[in-house]
């Protein structure tokens, strides 16, 4: 008997999981789910999942593991309309980019008896230059040689934390089990900074004198920094920035802080400092590059590759989580 794991937001995530479980269908019924139909089609066409169903009730009411998949403003609401249609027992995994407030909507409007835990992605190394965006930039191979990490509230329920990390590693990752606030810690540095600083630079150019003219010669630096902001993305990164204002602070703090070191380097024509400062920021730059590439992370202690169907028999066969 197959699981039913239903996967919410088609985009370059909720495909590529459908994609990487490919070859699992004998234990796992995969079922999609976007408000977009054209895009549901796409991902039927390409073979990303068993069934796709429009109606979102239906889509979950029969599922024991639902993945959400979207941006953080589209979690809460989410939430609130598949509440009633979650089974008893049903693992939620959530891989929008702020646990604690998701984690907070979800004990406000899901019934007792079901299990949020949070995923934090990191993708294939191989993939990082990846142009495309949503469906058209899904992979199979999307959380090959990567790190998820894995979070819940406090207490958390062993048997979902496992569920989670045998999924994770199913997918070809790493697991990483990290707390609420850690993990909103480092998406901040890692994700959402970057973010920021593309919004920074657009405002200290564009409409600013001489962009008329130095706009036509605005090349792949420029284009690299400033694509980290999206259409897709400005929303929710507004919201998350609302929903998280200490760390936000100090996050801007820190990359003011930079930026005035390297001013002053300038202004007092300190060539050597400056040149410190440079060649610091390139060798740290290579050294990360190096790390993220290797993926090599975890030298000591390796675990054993799961059988992946072992999951689904502990979990779900007899051995559920109410039955624990």
């Amino acid at each position: 008997m197959a699981v039913q794991m239903t996967v919410i937001g088609l985009g370059q995530i909720g495909t590529s999981i459908g994609l990487a479980l490919a070859g699992r269908t004998d234990v796992i019924y995969r079922v999609g789910h976007d408000h977009d139909r054209q895009v549901m089609k796409q991902a039927r066409e390409m073979n990303a999942f068993d069934a796709t169903q429009f109606n979102l009730p239906t889509a979950v009411e029969k599922a024991d593991v639902v993945v959400l998949c979207l941006p953080l403003d589209q979690v809460e609401e989410t939430l609130k309309y598949i509440a009633a249609d979650l089974r008893e027992d049903a693992v939620v995994l959530d891989f929008s980019p702020l646990k604690e407030v998701a984690a907070g909507w979800f004990a406000s409007h899901v019934p007792a008896g079901r299990h949020y835990v949070g995923l934090i992605p990191a993708i294939n190394p191989q993939l990082m230059e990846e142009k495309n965006h949503g469906i058209t930039a899904a992979s199979a191979n999307l959380f090959q040689h990567a790190t998820i990490g894995i979070t819940a509230p406090h207490p958390a329920r062993p048997e979902a934390l496992k569920l989670a990390e045998d999924v994770v590693r199913l997918l070809g990752s790493e697991p990483l089990f990290l707390d609420l606030l850690e993990a909103d810690g480092l998406m901040m540095t890692a994700h959402f900074l970057p973010q920021v600083l593309s919004v920074a630079l657009l405002h200290a150019t564009v409409g600013l004198p001489g962009w008329m003219e130095a706009r036509r010669f605005a090349g792949r630096p420029y284009a690299r920094v400033s694509s980290a902001l999206t259409a897709e993305n400005s929303t929710a990164l507004g919201l998350a920035l609302q929903q998280n204002p200490a760390r936000t602070a100090n996050a801007l703090n820190l990359v003011i802080g930079a930026l005035t070191h390297l001013r002053d380097a300038v202004l007092a024509a300190d060539g050597p400092d400056l040149q410190k400062r440079l060649q610091t920021a390139e060798q740290d730059l290579a050294a990360w590059e190096k790390d993220r590439f290797a993926a090599n992370w975890n030298q000591e202690g390796e675990k054993p590759a799961i059988d992946p169907g072992e999951w689904v028999k502990r979990l779900f066969l007899g051995q559920s989580l109410g039955k624990k």
